[in-house]
């Protein structure tokens, strides 16, 4: 009996030491070439396919991102990791002696600062939306010309479905619309996509309930990764066709209208997003603007915005001056 509560209690203890046990000191043990490193462990077991990032000492910021791409075991019982350096930031140097941290995106990272260096697009990765760009900045603003990955869907509290059928592909509807008895699908295609900029065109097409008048409307949308932080955002949409109050409807872009929007949105260290620019509607001949703030968790976005038709306006009015608005997103 004594025997066997001494055996639990050692494995007890034993267990809690695995979990006090502190994470493996990786450093880079040698540079290969301009595009790759060797780190060297000894009991520690890495997996294949896992990112790192590397800084300069245990607390620094992120001098860039690494995958282990093999590990072979030598002679001398020490295993020999390789390691292929994904990014580089700042033009920041890699060399031996610095560090490597687990990089964790499925959650929240605390350790991972927002910037738009350290934005990750179209991984086709199930991780934390708040490290990927905005597909949208709102339905009072407009899109962002980025796509949803493959298989990745988005939906508002709003009844807005959307879902990435290919990687530069994504459809939407707005349910509420449809459920009234009106009609309204969209397809967004990303045309172009490099490290500084983002092309795309939008189609939509909405016919209103108990209206027998459509409307059709071509977004051109244009992303431009200006610095670290910013990222600005280019809108042009056009109705090609348009129903006869559809100047009542100019709040809300890609509903009937045209207008054209420049807009900025800064990126903050909690990957927090500040959104405000400009923008000019066509029929009213009206130039307004916006102010948003985006607070993102894991899965879920929250927008609150101060929007307004005109600039000029004194008024508190959805149709002509000024007005609050939220948006509600859950993106998976």
């Amino acid at each position: 009996m004594v025997r066997t509560l001494f055996l639990c209690l050692f494995s007890s203890l034993l267990a809690l030491a695995a979990l006090a046990k502190p994470e493996p000191e990786l450093t880079i043990k040698r540079i290969e070439d301009e595009k790759s490193f060797v780190v060297i462990t000894y009991s520690e077991k890495l997996k294949i396919g896992d990112r790192f990032t590397i800084h300069s000492d245990r607390n620094q910021e992120i001098l860039g991102l690494a995958e282990l791409v093999s590990s072979q075991l030598s002679p001398a019982g020490y295993t020999e990791n390789s390691f292929i350096v994904l990014k580089v930031f700042k033009d920041q140097i890699i060399f031996p002696g610095q560090y490597l941290k687990p990089m964790s995106l499925v959650g929240i990272n605390p350790n991972y600062k927002g910037g738009t260096f350290l934005m990750i697009r179209s991984t086709g990765e199930s991780i934390s939306s708040r490290y990927k760009p905005l597909y949208t900045q709102g339905i009072l603003v407009g899109d962002t010309a980025e796509t949803l990955d493959k298989n990745e869907f988005m939906v508002s509290y709003l009844g807005q479905l959307y879902y990435g059928l290919y990687p530069r592909f994504t459809i939407g509807t707005a349910a509420t619309v449809n459920a009234a008895g009106g009609l309204n699908f969209l397809g967004k295609y990303k045309i172009y996509s490099s490290p500084e900029n983002t092309v795309s065109t939008l189609l939509t097409f909405t016919r209103v309930p108990n209206m027998t008048q459509s409307n059709l409307n071509l977004t051109f949308l244009w992303d431009s990764y200006s610095n670290d932080t910013m990222i600005t955002h280019n809108f042009l949409s056009l109705a090609v066709l348009a129903y006869d109050n559809a100047a009542e409807s100019t709040a809300i872009k890609s509903f009937g209208t045209s207008s054209i929007q420049t807009g900025y949105e800064f990126i903050l260290n909690s990957w927090d997003r500040v959104l405000v620019g400009p923008n000019y509607n066509f029929e009213k001949k009206t130039i307004g603007g916006y102010l948003s703030y985006v607070s993102i968790w894991d899965r879920f976005t929250l927008h609150l915005s101060l929007n307004t038709i005109d600039i000029r306006s004194k008024n508190w009015s959805y149709e002509e001056g000024y007005y609050f608005f939220m948006d509600l997103y859950w993106r998976y």
